[in-house]
């Protein structure tokens, strides 16, 4: 654990505070409160300076608290809200899982913030996802229309010449750097020997520069898919359900996936489904989160403001979970 200065006091007869600072000596005095580091005397609660930097350090304020009414009850944490006159950044810890919500999340309602409760980015945890059926597989077709090495490095591309993209590959087709195992999604065919790809993993220059395929795999279903799905969804298969990939583009009766574990900058972590395999999908776990499932719900909220910000009290939305 690091080192940590705490505060004492005598009106509440407790310990009240944690500080980030650590000082070689302290005293209060005609009101002002003094502290020394490496020799030097420092003057605290300085208006002039920004708040929570101390000796040169600037850090941000942090407050942890645990909703745990009706212990013996699982419960759905659906909102955050704040009493103050600031957004914070809130980290969500249940007995069943985490969550998050970005301070840019809050919305101000009659002088308070209010955020509902999202599932951490990348969340696959299927036991406390909501999945939907799209229906069983015609036929699962995987090819690699094109492969080869990269002549030059360039951000966020792969670049060789010679090469004929323009006729070989489409958007959402997955690119493999075969040299370090990454993978990404193409973005954007730029020319024939240009491709955009939506992560940078063509990186070893030459004279050994990166080899790679182009990889694509995709469901053919015997009925119009509609709106059902949507790009980005994450595909599973099977009684047991198995991670599939990510929808990179839709087609009527066609779903092209990305054999990767969240669509981007990923190692080959999905599995392409058979013929006749029973197929669903899961929206995106931050844009569909309903909340946080537990017991109890430790948050620790964070603000990086430098300036006063005042926090009243921490509520949140909550109601028994039925299995």
């Amino acid at each position: 654990m690091a080192a940590v200065t705490v505060t004492y006091s005598h009106k509440l007869n407790g310990w009240t505070s944690f500080f980030s600072y650590t000082p070689e000596w302290m005293i209060g005095m005609n009101t002002n409160f003094y502290s020394m580091s490496d020799g030097n005397l420092y003057r605290h609660r300085d208006d002039a300076t920004a708040r929570n930097n101390f000796y040169g350090v600037q850090y941000n304020s942090t407050i942890q608290t645990v909703f745990n009414d009706a212990p013996l009850d699982a419960k759905m944490f659906k909102t955050i809200g704040l009493e103050g006159d600031d957004p914070w950044t809130a980290a969500i810890t249940t007995d069943f899982g985490t969550g998050a919500i970005d301070s840019t999340y809050f919305q101000l309602k009659e002088g308070d913030y209010y955020a509902y409760i999202r599932r951490d980015s990348g969340n696959i945890d299927i036991d406390l996802m909501s999945a939907q059926g799209i229906g069983t597989v015609t036929t699962v077709t995987t090819t690699v229309p094109d492969s080869g090495t990269t002549t030059n490095v360039v951000a966020d591309k792969l670049e060789q010449t010679g090469q004929n993209f323009l006729t070989t590959v489409s958007i959402g087709d997955t690119v493999n750097n075969t040299t370090t195992g990454k993978s990404a999604i193409v973005t954007a065919v730029d020319s024939d020997i240009l491709l955009s790809l939506d992560c940078d993993i063509m990186t070893t220059a030459g004279p050994s520069f990166d080899n790679y395929t182009i990889n694509v795999t995709t469901l053919l279903f015997n009925f119009s898919l509609g709106s059902i799905v949507s790009i980005g969804d994450t595909v599973y298969f099977g009684a047991t359900p198995t991670l599939g990939g990510t929808i990179t583009a839709i087609d009527d009766t066609l779903l092209t996936i990305s054999l990767t574990s969240d669509g981007s900058c990923g190692t080959i972590a999905g599995t392409a489904p058979v013929n006749g395999d029973y197929i669903l999908y899961f929206k995106d776990a931050v844009a569909e989160s309903y909340g946080a499932r537990g017991y109890y719900m430790e948050v620790s909220l964070t603000n990086t403001t430098t300036t006063a910000v005042e926090l009243f009290a921490i509520t949140s939305e909550v109601f028994k979970s039925y299995p």
